[in-house]
């Protein structure tokens, strides 16, 4: 059986990925990650024990709750003794809010490439979405996240990337046999782009810090830590 990773923050979206990829053949891995500045993490877990009732242990696999605050650090930390006239000359406009959701994302994905290597997966699976107004999720960086895996012999997986339709997201699951609702944690710093107001300054100016910045962060950090213990815990 193909395997995949799946990142399940126990969200609608990470929820509908799940029940995507086991229609696919796939045995899921759920991962869910902490960057300590969430709240409940551990409602993921409850969110996963629904999956795993339907369609099994043998298909579904709760790996835990994995912090990434250490790698999230690593990223963030320089950046933040960066002036801002620096910022914008080197990068151009990045607020704030979308520095955090990219450094967060690759920690994310930092995390899941060690896992994966571990356990010779190369399947990862991300919920994101265009319409989520990050401009992380959007296609300019999204590209660049797959030519990133790609370097791992590992592909990324965007299953509901151009899902547009909060309804559609919902009767996706109530056709599946799952009550919309779950109780996904609440990540205090995700803010997404101000609604309809999806500027492109901004989504080049985050994929120059992806370039010229956190990508070759990335490479080193997973170099860094793959040799590491890095097993989830359940908080």
């Amino acid at each position: 059986m193909k395997e995949a990773l799946v990142l399940f923050s126990g969200g609608k979206d990470s929820f509908l990925s799940t029940l995507l990829m086991i229609e696919k053949g796939y045995k899921v891995n759920l991962v869910t990650y902490e960057n300590g500045c969430g709240l409940k993490s551990s409602n993921a877990l409850h969110e996963g024990k629904r999956i795993q009732k339907k369609y099994g242990v043998e298909k579904v696999k709760n790996l835990g709750i994995h912090r990434t605050d250490a790698i999230w650090r690593e990223f963030l930390y320089p950046y933040y003794n960066i002036k801002p006239s620096e910022i914008l000359k080197l990068y151009g406009e990045v607020p704030i809010s979308q520095f955090n959701c990219l450094s967060c994302r690759l920690a994310m994905y930092v995390m899941s490439i060690i896992i994966c290597i571990k356990n010779n997966i190369d399947t990862v699976v991300d919920g994101a979405r265009t319409s989520q107004m990050f401009a992380i999720e959007q296609n300019e960086l999204l590209e660049r996240f797959e030519k990133f895996f790609n370097k791992y012999n590992m592909q990324i997986l965007y299953p509901l990337k151009e899902l547009k339709d909060d309804f559609e997201l919902k009767n996706q699951l109530l056709i599946r046999g799952f009550v919309p609702k779950t109780l996904e944690p609440q990540c205090l710093l995700g803010i997404p782009l101000k609604e309809n107001e999806i500027d492109n300054k901004i989504i080049k100016s985050t994929a120059k810090v992806f370039d010229d910045l956190l990508k070759n962060k990335a490479e080193e950090l997973i170099k860094k830590y793959r040799d590491v213990n890095i097993s989830g815990e359940y908080l």
